[in-house]
């Protein structure tokens, strides 16, 4: 009765913490952000500034990704390509500048269409380059959560910190690892913002994905580093739901992420 009674304490505490991460929970029917508009029956595009641009999928299953298109003056990158459609027909609506294209990580519903998709740029990480045969990569089931993974060719490696030039405008890559080994985050600082994938994202959603790959210690450590370096100037655009969370929002994230792995721990001693 007692083991019971505390899993019961544990499934609400829980409950609480997640509702609590939320700044203000809404009901999701195909909002827009200010300034967003459907550019046909499936994508929306708004403006974060002059040189960048949120592509959502807003009916895309419950997933509501979120992709970003950034401007150069000699360069362009797009940060995933999402779920669904070919993305390059929205990005060609945009911009003629050439693309390059990388990746948050590497689950099925960021990587569309990857294996077609020209000038694709991976994080420079050891165990991907030993897998990789003339600039092919084979994707595996469990980094794309598909039984069928795709291949990618890669165009070239970034090592993690590194920093890419687009002209007038440099975007240096983060390696944050927890969501998964790959994760990577990128940081805008001429426009103060960091796109950070899946690590964390519009808790609107009242979704974080912990799924059993997740750890939770190296999330709390990425956490952490990001609040060390960063502040309440920059904004955070996530990869699903709305883009432009703030800096108080992700020190509530950490809070739950360190509620979250209390809870955890004192779940499996219940076992």
């Amino acid at each position: 009765m007692k083991n019971k009674l505390t899993i019961i304490a544990i499934f609400f505490a829980f409950t609480f913490v997640l509702i609590s991460c939320s700044e203000k929970k809404e009901q999701f029917v195909y909002p827009l952000w200010e300034g967003a508009k459907w550019v046909d029956d499936y994508y929306i595009i708004g403006k974060l500034d002059e040189q960048t641009y949120a592509i959502s999928e807003p009916t895309a299953e419950w997933y509501y990704n979120t992709s970003y298109l950034i401007l150069g003056k000699e360069k362009a990158l797009l940060f995933d390509t999402g779920f669904g459609k070919n993305i390059m027909s929205v990005v060609e609506k945009i911009t003629n500048l050439p693309v390059i294209t990388m990746y948050s990580h590497f689950h099925l519903d960021h990587i569309a269409n990857i294996e077609n998709q020209e000038s694709v740029w991976l994080i420079d990480l050891p165990y991907l380059r030993e897998r990789t045969t003339d600039n092919k990569l084979k994707l595996t089931t469990s980094e794309t959560l598909l039984f069928s993974p795709p291949t990618v060719t890669v165009s070239k490696w970034i090592k993690p910190n590194e920093v890419i030039d687009l002209g007038d405008r440099k975007i240096q890559v983060l390696n944050l690892t927890g969501h998964t080994t790959e994760s990577i985050c990128l940081v805008d600082e001429k426009y103060k913002q960091l796109f950070t994938g899946d690590f964390f994202y519009d808790p609107r959603l009242d979704y974080v994905d912990l799924h059993e790959d997740t750890h939770a210690n190296l999330l709390i450590n990425s956490a952490e580093k990001l609040i060390a370096k960063y502040d309440d100037s920059y904004i955070f655009n996530g990869a699903h739901g709305f883009p432009r969370q703030s800096y108080a929002t992700l020190k509530k994230y950490l809070n739950f992420l360190k509620s979250y792995k209390k809870i955890k721990h004192l779940t499996l001693k219940q076992v």
